[in-house]
């Protein structure tokens, strides 16, 4: 079956929009699923609409393989509007009730958000108008060696919008912190902060009596633009307008190339970038992710970078099957997660943390994601034994006191154990 054609490209593109509207109407405006079926479905697919209409696109895509890479991403959709229909969530609000009854505090949230406020600002400060000349890579230049570490544990920490809520000084605490991140991205022309910042509104509205479509519409498409904007100061990009708007869908590079190559030139990986994904994770794993295979491929010793796919690496590895079978499984993950969010602080965490993880790394790799969620479990964990430890430390070291009579001075007594 021929899937290079124009008609290919166009019948992807109508079942891609269908895929987030049918979610819409199973579960409802406050599920998360949509909204990110819509994200997949406009960055995946942009750049082959404008070569349907005849449009410049980015001069690596192998055209010859569009109508395949779109009919791979449209499989990837499907997969994700499969699970969606068989395991729906709630359509009304969630009660935060339990939550808040279980609140388990976490002392270190705020020292750990003002620490990374004040890492940025310090950063901004320290190189001052430095920071707002020269391309992408000079200004990462200047940020220092742990620019994409502190990126990673913004992911993180952005992730604990709740658990900083709970107290005034966490609220302050993720305030500034969000505000010194923003600034921070604008200067070294990041767009990471986009992610973090719609993932944590649409969780807000989970719980929100009247859902807020409109207003997240609006402000997932002022963020395309905010991202469009960026692309466009650190890169000279493709075409003016929607032109350009539609190229922001980097993806469709790597899915072309990677379907170019397999397997004519080169075999099936069948699970091997899986398996180095979750080795790669611990010290013993080799760490060469495919963004740096794809550079040396593609434009080897080039300093800079064109990101992977996820679908391309599913393809990669199993064929056009595997497509939808790697976006089932991750669906599966985000809905076993959305079902729980009412249950734990944990959970609700966790499924921030996935949302902002699996919106990133749609133009990355299993490598970054599966490092992300282990590196988040593990922050995630130290944060709640801080607490416990805590707690556990006031109970034994608060002295119990008998009534006494008016007058007569307290006596203290051991704690029964």
């Amino acid at each position: 079956m021929d899937l290079n054609n124009t008609t290919m490209i166009w019948i992807s593109v109508v079942g891609a929009i269908a895929v987030p509207i049918l979610l819409l109407l199973r579960s409802g405006r406050r599920d998360v699923l949509p909204y990110l079926a819509g994200y997949f479905a406009f960055f995946g697919l942009g750049p082959a609409v404008n070569y349907a209409l005849g449009r410049d696109i980015y001069y690596g895509i192998v055209t010859d393989r569009i109508g395949a890479a779109s009919f791979g991403l449209l499989l990837g959709l499907l997969g994700m509007l499969l699970v969606g229909v068989l395991l729906p969530v709630r359509r009304g609000a969630l009660d935060r009730t339990r939550l808040d009854d279980a609140a388990h505090p976490l002392p270190l949230v705020a020292p750990l958000l003002l620490g990374l406020a004040g890492y940025a600002l310090a950063i901004m400060v320290w190189h001052g108008p430095a920071m707002l000349a020269g391309n992408k890579l000079d200004r990462i230049t200047l940020a220092g060696p742990w620019h994409y570490d502190y990126l990673l544990l913004q992911t993180m920490a952005c992730s604990l919008y709740f658990a900083a809520r709970s107290t005034r000084l966490g609220t302050i605490a993720y305030a500034t912190n969000i505000a010194c991140y923003v600034g921070y991205c604008l200067v070294t022309n990041e767009r990471d902060f986009l992610f973090a910042l719609f993932a944590v509104l649409l969780h807000v509205q989970i719980f929100r009596r009247r859902a807020m479509s409109l207003r997240l519409a609006l402000i997932g498409g002022t963020g395309i633009v905010v991202a469009t904007y960026l692309a466009s100061i650190r890169s000279p990009g493709v075409g003016e307008g929607t032109t350009r708007l539609l190229n922001e869908g980097t993806v469709t590079f790597p899915d072309t190339y990677v379907m170019n190559l397999v397997p004519d030139q080169m075999p099936h990986r069948y699970g091997e970038t899986y398996w180095d994904a979750l080795l790669g994770v611990l010290p013993i794993g080799q760490q060469y992710a495919l963004a740096q295979w794809l550079v040396d491929l593609y434009a080897p010793g080039s300093p800079g970078g064109y990101g992977f796919s996820l679908a391309a690496e599913a393809y990669l590895n199993f064929g056009m099957a595997g497509i939808p079978l790697v976006f089932v499984a991750l669906t599966v993950v985000q809905r076993l997660l959305a079902r729980r969010v009412d249950q734990g602080d944990f959970y609700l965490y966790a499924s921030m943390l996935f949302t902002i993880t699996w919106m990133y790394n749609f133009r990355g790799e299993s490598f970054a994601l599966v490092k992300t969620l282990v590196y988040g479990a593990v922050l995630y964990g130290g944060l709640h034994l801080s607490g416990t430890l805590r707690k556990r430390y006031r109970r034994v070291s608060r002295p119990r006191v008998t009534p006494a009579r008016k007058g007569a001075r307290h006596r203290r007594v051991p704690a029964l154990r």
